[in-house]
């Protein structure tokens, strides 16, 4: 089981810990200096999304989303339509939002930030699993292919049933640095391109998480196969 990251732990009892995950975006919504163009609520889904998918990577379960909007008033809505758009398709509709907005400072670009707070158990078991294989869940998005390749991202819903399923040992969103870089946290240790075959570009950011890793139990690929129908990637090491 690889250790958390992206994360913050906090212990609130002896059982329980508190697991914070954040992201953020900027340049990215309706304004006229943008970078790249997209409704408010698409943005609020996709900050959403990258934040939920490391705070349940980790075994927590939801219980607030905070947004810090830095764009304008007249967004906020939008963001948290985007956001509870993300808590329906994983079937997590109810959880509180909260936040701020910047009010008094007009800025010509957009920008969000999201934390989603968890709660974990601390007594979680650690088993040792040998005869691993490993995949890539969905395509390496970012910018404008995002918008322009939706149906190559790992749906959320998707995601849900990978952390949830008995063959799916880890369960690990992909960032801007790449499947590479994820995988060899994965295996806690520094892997090479060559180490590794694959079909997609293990360099390229994964953006808002369009992609993720998983490591399964090799005997049973086709039901894991079968789950991720034709968003699985297989990720032969060397």
């Amino acid at each position: 089981m690889i250790k958390p990251r992206d994360v913050i732990s906090i212990s609130i009892s002896d059982e329980e810990e508190l697991i914070l995950a954040t992201d953020c975006s900027g340049g990215i919504g309706n304004k006229e200096g943008d970078v790249v163009l997209a409704d408010p609520e698409t943005v609020g889904y996709y900050c959403f999304r990258v934040a939920a998918m490391e705070c349940l990577a980790v075994g927590a379960r939801l219980k607030a989303i905070q947004l810090l909007n830095f764009t304008s008033d007249a967004v906020w809505d939008q963001y948290c339509s985007g956001v509870k758009k993300g808590l329906s398709e994983m079937n997590q509709e109810g959880i509180p939002i909260t936040g701020s907005t910047e009010s008094n400072i007009g800025l010509n670009q957009s920008a969000l930030g999201v934390t989603c707070i968890g709660i974990r158990s601390k007594k979680r078991p650690f088993p040792s699993y040998t005869n691993l294989a490993y995949a890539l869940v969905g395509t390496p998005l970012v910018g404008n292919e995002v918008i322009k390749q939706h149906a190559s991202i790992a749906p959320l819903d998707l995601f849900m049933n990978c952390v949830q399923h008995s063959s799916i040992i880890d369960v690990l969103p992909v960032g801007s640095k790449g499947v590479l870089h994820e995988l060899s946290l994965l295996l806690g240790k520094p892997l090479r391109r060559e180490d590794v075959t694959s079909t997609q570009d293990l360099d390229k950011s994964s953006g808002p998480s369009t992609s993720f890793i998983i490591s399964y139990r090799k005997a049973e690929e086709l039901d894991v196969k079968d789950l991720t129908n034709g968003f699985f990637h297989s990720l032969h090491l060397q």
